[in-house]
């Protein structure tokens, strides 16, 4: 877009061989916006794996989540939305939680989100994800969308049980 095709004239651009003194109004994207188009849950692991961990030992949790990209029409506009993951909260189903962190965690050994199960008993283990978003119209800058969208993962069922520690070689 060369500068002598382009004209500013009242707190709009418009084109200077289509000027007619009506501004294009282009589209504003919300929050509201960002969770119609739909963000993915964080695919949230849990180790050990199986479904069953030990009383007292901490129960290792982490998240896969990275920034998506959607392609929509909004007024007859291409907008493009990329959302980032910016915090990761979880809810170990015993009254204990993480979060929200910036952290989202990682495999054994990292261990830097964990939670320790103190009663025995099955528990829904759940991970909200929030995602900041920003927007581009027709390729021109990227603005950000006010606010924050959460998404939750489907809970993960862990029963904890009491145990003996015994030593082998």
């Amino acid at each position: 877009m060369g500068g002598a095709d382009w004209t500013r004239g009242s707190g709009a651009c418009r084109s200077a061989a289509t000027a007619t003194g009506q501004p294009v109004v282009l589209p504003t994207i919300t929050v509201e916006d960002v969770r119609r188009v739909g963000l993915p849950a964080a695919a949230a692991n849990v180790q050990p794996a199986g479904g069953d961990v030990a009383l007292n030992v901490p129960v290792n949790v982490y998240a896969h989540a990275g920034a998506v990209t959607r392609e929509v029409q909004v007024l007859g506009f291409p907008v493009t939305i990329r959302a980032t993951p910016v915090a990761f909260t979880w809810s170990f189903g015993d009254g204990g939680s993480l979060g929200p962190t910036a952290d989202p965690g990682a495999p054994y050994p990292a261990m830097t989100t964990t939670h320790t199960y103190t009663r025995p008993g099955t528990y829904a283990v759940t991970l909200t994800t929030t995602y900041t978003a920003e927007y581009a119209v027709a390729g021109l800058q990227s603005r950000p969308v006010d606010g924050t969208v959460g998404v939750a993962s489907p809970a993960t069922t862990l029963t904890a049980h009491a145990g003996t520690t015994v030593l082998t070689r």
